[in-house]
């Protein structure tokens, strides 16, 4: 149960430019403007790349995210997810095949989204603003995929094509535990362009590369490589009562490029044994309801039917017609309790006047001692 989707609300945003030594002021949009100046920061040269807006909201700070941008090969890149849409075609999984295109606008909203992510290791951003935020020319991110490894894209795009097995077997109703949603976004025929970018944060959780994926509809003007590889340091709009905490977890700068509490040096890869980094993924869409029921539709059309899905952190699960369920579950032998809300209970609940403990998966806790002590009996229930 790892799909992963949300409800979005869209948002028209302007761009960020750093001129001189380090001084943030606004500039009108224009293409490949993403990259501003290039700075000397302890004997070394960084890329200063800009953020999405003008100005910073009540609360929030501009700050620069440190690390490097691997150089795509854009062809290769391509090549690879077209092959993977010409069989997905060729096999019925989808309409019709067709070749995804490069976008530069949506490369630049995945410089940002990468660099964000290798922060949060999650489908966030810095500030309280959804992910749909991050473009810098125009309204249509439309679906992302996340990847973290220790090579960058073609790893990425072999992680979520892995996905592959679990979509066929989905689609005919069976029940998977593996993630979908990158594959989906891979191969649907309706996201005809894309933006790929790869982002090696020094201070990164177990030395990963974060890879960003962002998904549309129209090129937005260009569809060259954006440029600005190598070194650089990534401007994001964030919390200002989170800075510290974030600081932690990258090497910061503030916006007249003074350093953010103390900078690490790359953290080294001791997870040899630990499966080639994970993924996940977000699509657009929307709850939907009709005659006192609930699904949820995704940008596309289509929706969940039989299975599990997670939207706005929360999961769902949708009967054999694609309704939101609700009550108690029973699912690969594991029983689920999903609120009048359809979300899924974890934790301590008290159902119908009775005490049950379900895990931090939702599954409930049968004849066993909770994780804090108590007991429950072969029906869950406390005793």
């Amino acid at each position: 149960m790892n799909n992963k989707t949300k409800k979005f609300t869209l948002a028209t945003v302007l761009v960020l430019s750093l001129l001189g030594a380090g001084t943030l002021t606004s500039q009108s949009v224009a293409a490949n403007d993403r990259l501003v100046s290039t700075q000397a920061i302890n004997g070394q040269s960084y890329n200063i790349l800009n953020s999405e807006v003008t100005s910073t909201s009540a609360g929030t700070s501009l700050v620069g995210i440190e690390g490097t941008f691997l150089t795509p090969d854009k062809q290769a890149i391509l090549n690879r997810i077209n092959t993977i849409r010409k069989e997905a075609a060729d096999e019925g999984l989808v309409t019709s095949y067709v070749p995804i295109k490069w976008s530069t606008a949506l490369e630049k909203t995945a410089f940002v989204r990468a660099a964000e992510a290798s922060i949060t290791i999650n489908h966030t951003r810095l500030s309280s603003k959804d992910i749909w935020s991050a473009w810098p020319t125009g309204n249509f991110s439309l679906a992302e995929n996340l990847a973290w490894n220790y090579d960058g894209f073609m790893t990425a795009i072999n992680q979520w094509y892995e996905e592959k097995a679990d979509y066929v077997k989905s689609r005919s109703g069976a029940s998977v535990s593996g993630q979908t949603g990158h594959y989906k976004s891979l191969i649907d025929p309706k996201l005809t362009y894309m933006g790929l970018a790869a982002f090696e944060n020094p201070a990164t959780q177990n030395g990963w590369i974060t890879v960003a994926q962002s998904f549309g509809t129209v090129s937005g003007g260009s569809e060259e490589l954006a440029d600005g590889y190598g070194k650089a340091i990534q401007y994001t709009e964030a919390n200002s009562s989170q800075t510290q905490t974030f600081a932690t977890k990258a090497n910061l700068f503030d916006k007249d490029l003074k350093a953010i509490g103390t900078h690490k040096t790359k953290t080294a890869n001791t997870n040899s044994s630990q499966k080639n980094g994970f993924n996940h993924s977000q699509y657009f869409g929307s709850w939907i309801q009709s005659n006192g029921r609930w699904w949820f539709k995704h940008n596309d059309g289509s929706y969940t039917s039989n299975g599990w899905e997670q939207i706005n952190g929360v999961w769902y699960h949708f009967d054999n017609s694609g309704w939101m369920q609700t009550g108690w579950l029973k699912d690969s032998g594991n029983w689920y309790y999903l609120q009048d809300s359809g979300a899924m209970k974890t934790g301590w609940m008290k159902v119908s006047g009775k005490w049950y403990y379900a895990y931090s998966s939702g599954a409930l806790a049968i004849n066993t001692t909770t994780p804090d002590g108590y007991r429950v009996n072969a029906n869950g229930e406390w005793i």
